[in-house]
């Protein structure tokens, strides 16, 4: 996952927020509140309040009584409090205290944000107005569709995991800078070549910061064309990159990314002996770690072609087979017109009615392969785990197979699988 903020706007905000600040209290307040009216009220029209999926934090001045709340800090600056995403291994989290954290966000107080906010892989939003932050979805589950849980059944463990060993466990870096690069593309070239997949290619010019330099990236794209709708595409991608501090000779990346990678080297191997009506785009993106390279080659090289009117739907899958206390995942998108947000609610619902997880959907998006869809107004979402956060392999030489969660893993790809099969609707064998 990596990289996106606006430093400007943000020293632009900062100068408007601290003409104003105040001393503030923050309670973490639990779902019981939600049920009082009166309590609803006042929290309404006297506090910010942040929606955490089930959890609200209150920040409040002058002191309000709040029933089954927690304070967890006291005296703070309102100028002071901003919620912030850190992408950087866990020792370099330094520059803030976290009062409150959850699902990758963090509400901490920044004494020094404009500092701060000069770290590329640090993101910072100052705490202004009410937020929903993360929200559960508001339903539960749907009649399963038959040939949907049938498609799911054919995703197989043995095989997710046998396609993350070739690409984290074999290679010993996957940096797209290095020569471990073009290994890895040529993996997922000839395995989607191998599902019959019709395959190419797709360059952009590499940002590289370390001693090996490889000018050129590439992304692997296959499609498989739909059978009564072929102009009409869905896509799921994940990015086959790795990064690490020695990243030249050993970055691994198994949880990020060969977990998504190879979850969408599975579907592929799936699809492929499936019939479709609408076609099928499976994308291995390159040069995420650098800023979303290839995956914003590929949606300029879409609108560029005019084909992104034809694209229906998106997921991305970054990081998805660790957790720690929360069996879970985040479904990360844009509320910024109807469709993006309808298409946040579809993935929920196929991740209620199919697997086993824990769901919560954000529309505050950055950072990984997803952005350059979302920003150009593409429906879809990022599928990522809830703990990636407390993973202490992040962007280390340490981030290897050992510590993936298989089965977990493949609980997320059904989330995707029963988005194709269900949406790109697979036509049942006669």
């Amino acid at each position: 996952m990596r990289r996106y903020l606006s430093a400007l706007y943000l020293v632009f905000l900062l100068s408007a927020l601290c003409a104003t600040a105040h001393a503030s209290s923050v309670a973490l307040v639990k779902e019981g509140v939600r049920s009082d009216r009166q309590a609803q009220a006042m929290l309404d029209s006297r506090a910010i309040v942040l929606t955490f999926g089930n959890d609200r934090v209150v920040i409040y001045d002058p002191p309000l009584s709040l029933p089954g709340s927690r304070v967890i800090a006291r005296d703070v600056s309102s100028s002071e409090l901003f919620i912030v995403r850190d992408y950087r291994p866990m020792s370099d989290r330094t520059g803030y205290e976290t009062i409150y954290s959850h699902s990758g966000f963090k509400l901490a107080i920044v004494k020094n944000p404009k500092k701060l906010a000069t770290i590329d892989d640090v993101s910072l939003q100052p705490v202004t107005e009410s937020l929903v932050v993360t929200r559960k979805p508001e339903f539960g589950k749907a009649v399963p569709n038959p040939t949907v849980s049938k498609v799911l059944s054919m995703l197989k463990p043995s095989m997710y995991k046998q396609y993350m060993i070739r690409l984290a466990q074999n290679l010993p870096t996957r940096y797209s800078c290095a020569n471990g690069q073009l290994t890895a593309r040529n993996v997922c070239r000839n395995l989607f070549t191998r599902f019959g997949l019709a395959t190419s290619l797709v360059e952009f010019t590499n940002g590289c910061w370390y001693s090996c330099q490889k000018s050129t990236g590439f992304d692997v794209i296959g499609v498989k064309k739909g059978l009564v709708r072929p102009e009409e595409y869905y896509l799921v991608g994940a990015h086959y990159d790795s990064i690490s501090g020695n990243p030249c000779q050993n970055a691994r990346g198994a949880n990020d990314n060969a977990s998504g990678v190879a979850g969408v080297i599975e579907l592929a191997r799936v699809f492929s002996q499936l019939n479709t009506e609408a076609s099928i785009i499976f994308a291995a993106f390159s040069g995420e770690e650098q800023g979303l390279l290839g995956s914003t080659r590929y949606v300029q090289n879409l609108i560029d072609s005019g084909s992104d009117v034809n694209l229906k739907a998106f997921v991305v899958l970054d990081m998805i087979s660790y957790y720690k206390n929360n069996r879970g995942i985040v479904i990360e998108g844009s509320a910024k017109t109807p469709e993006q947000s309808d298409a946040l609610d579809r993935l929920a619902l196929y991740g209620a009615t199919y697997t086993s997880l824990q769901l919560e959907i954000s529309t505050i998006y950055a950072r990984s392969d997803h952005k350059p869809f979302l920003d150009k107004g593409m429906a879809g979402a990022l599928l990522i785990e809830a703990d990636w956060s407390r993973y202490n392999y992040y962007h280390t030489t340490k981030d290897v197979v050992a510590y993936q969660n298989i089965p977990f893993g493949l609980e997320v790809v059904k989330v995707a699988a029963a988005m194709l099969a269900q949406e790109a609707t697979v036509i049942p064998a006669q």
